[in-house]
């Protein structure tokens, strides 16, 4: 007897997202706001590489466009470390410097 096809949408990458993030940052490491998921991943591609869907190809370059320039803040800017919040309401600890400077390479 076959199985029945769900046609449901798949969360299954959301949840592992979730479940990876939480005690990330419970363990106070500093975790990128947005998440990206692609479901059904092995079919989602073109043979070039980029993702068949147009509007989740534009959300991935975003994300990781983002990312890069909070990267890129938070080690020329140290003010950006401790303006961010950590945990709902709760401030970084101002004392905590989680980029690595120029000055503190090959100390």
């Amino acid at each position: 007897m076959s199985q029945p096809v769900h046609r449901e949408p798949v969360v299954g990458g959301n949840r592992g997202l979730w479940a990876l993030r939480t005690p990330l940052e419970h363990l106070r490491a500093r975790v990128y706001p947005d998440m990206f998921s692609l479901a059904q991943a092995h079919l989602a591609f073109n043979a070039d590489g980029s993702i068949k869907n147009p509007q989740r190809q534009k959300r991935l370059e975003d994300d990781v466009a983002n990312f890069m320039d909070l990267v890129e803040a938070s080690k020329l800017h140290p003010c950006v470390r401790t303006a961010s919040v950590e945990f709902v309401g709760e401030q970084a600890d101002l004392h905590v410097n989680r980029v690595q400077t120029a000055g503190a390479i090959g100390r």
